[in-house]
């Protein structure tokens, strides 16, 4: 009797860490993610420790991926860098260490929100979240699909878009990307960033890496030249 009981307590306590080192593994992850962009012309801001531009005769120079003159680079691998090139309308790209994302003056506009990922993956509980407003002290008016954002204390302005599934391989292969599409309508400020992470463990705190970002501005205001230059020229004649 006593060593089936010491077996079937040393059964419980086997599972019990196994379920608690699950459990722990899933919350220590951190939450991915995704890529954003606007679904009309924009230029993207990179950091020179993660990209750089290459021009025709250079050997990693492909005319495919040529925008404004230039192709970008992965520093890390010296390859195309293909997640940012999912945006549909970039024109260009701006060295920008300290703000980077896609770039666009619309303030009414479709956001692609994309899974690009190297394997097939499940995002689950995708949040929008709006911060970087400028001035500082601004409170932007904003909707998605009509509706209002919601706001905590933790993460800010953020709205909730539900799942996404990827496993649809890029064209390019070793990639796999799918998007969903949702309209943004905002007004009230100068500028306005937009990322997407997937909160994983539902707890409205962003925990993982970088996101790639969508900076939406209105260009009647007076800016920077080396911020907005390369913006305005797409709407020079």
């Amino acid at each position: 009797m006593d060593r089936w009981l010491r077996a079937t307590i040393g059964s419980v306590i086997v599972v019990a860490l196994s379920l608690f080192m699950v459990f722990t593994v899933a919350y220590a992850n951190p939450d991915p993610c995704l890529v954003v962009y606007p679904d009309s012309p924009c230029v993207y801001h990179y950091d020179p420790g993660e990209y750089y531009t290459v021009s025709m005769g250079d050997p990693l120079y492909d005319p495919m991926y040529d925008r404004g003159g230039e192709v970008l680079i992965d520093i890390n691998n010296d390859g195309i860098a293909y997640d940012i090139y999912q945006a549909a309308y970039l024109t260009g790209f701006v060295m920008d260490a300290e703000n980077q994302g896609y770039f666009t003056i619309d303030k009414d506009f479709d956001l692609v929100v994309d899974g690009f990922n190297n394997a097939p993956i499940t995002y689950v509980n995708i949040l929008l979240v709006f911060d970087n407003v400028e001035p500082e002290w601004c409170e932007p008016a904003v909707w998605v699909d009509g509706n209002p954002l919601l706001y905590s204390e933790t993460l800010g302005w953020y709205y909730p878009i539900g799942d996404l599934v990827v496993s649809t391989p890029t064209p390019f292969g070793n990639n796999f990307s799918d998007t969903v599409v949702h309209h943004i309508v905002w007004e009230n400020c100068l500028a306005i960033r937009i990322y997407a992470f997937s909160d994983s463990n539902y707890n409205l705190t962003r925990d993982g890496n970088e996101c790639f970002s969508a900076y939406s501005h209105d260009t009647t205001v007076p800016v920077k030249e080396s911020t907005w230059g390369a913006i305005k020229e797409l709407y020079t004649e």
